[in-house]
């Protein structure tokens, strides 16, 4: 089973975009659909029984929606929240194993409180959610990036 993750707070305006994102998904088979404020270390369970897992999350300073591949890296520390790479490693490290891994990073405008999406941010989820229905889609082995994609 797939399992898309939502990141972000939906009372920090654009923030919400992942679990904005991530309630269009509920109820479709072969996946899971999970919207958090924060990552958090108790969702390596979650994440470890997952065929794939894309993180959805708002990004501040891109001008693109990117689809990028994930590589385990231990994180810098253990705060509040985790970057989805440490969540991986994490996740590695206590059962093991950790499933192929995606970030998509969907642009947001505004990220102060307040609630809804900025009409920007608002006119890309269309764009956004073909690309979660494309990775939802390819089921043939891993998708493939180039170097360039991959965030390590």
């Amino acid at each position: 089973m797939d399992l898309v993750i939502g990141i972000g707070n939906s009372l920090r305006s654009d923030d919400g975009i992942g679990p904005h994102l991530v309630e269009r998904l509920v109820g479709r088979d072969e996946m899971e659909a999970v919207a958090v404020q924060q990552l958090t270390l108790d969702l390596a369970d979650r994440v470890r029984r997952a065929r794939r897992v894309l993180f959805v999350d708002a990004d501040a300073i891109g001008e693109e929606i990117r689809l990028r591949r994930l590589s385990a890296k231990p994180g810098s520390g253990l705060g509040h929240s985790v970057h989805p790479a440490a969540l991986l490693d994490w996740t590695q490290r206590t059962y093991g194993t950790s499933p192929e891994a995606w970030l998509l990073s969907v642009p947001g405008e505004r990220f102060e409180i307040g609630e809804g999406l900025s009409r920007e941010a608002e006119q890309r989820l269309p764009a956004a959610v073909d690309a979660i229905n494309g990775w939802l889609e390819q089921t043939r082995g891993p998708m493939t990036c180039s170097a360039s994609e991959e965030e390590t």
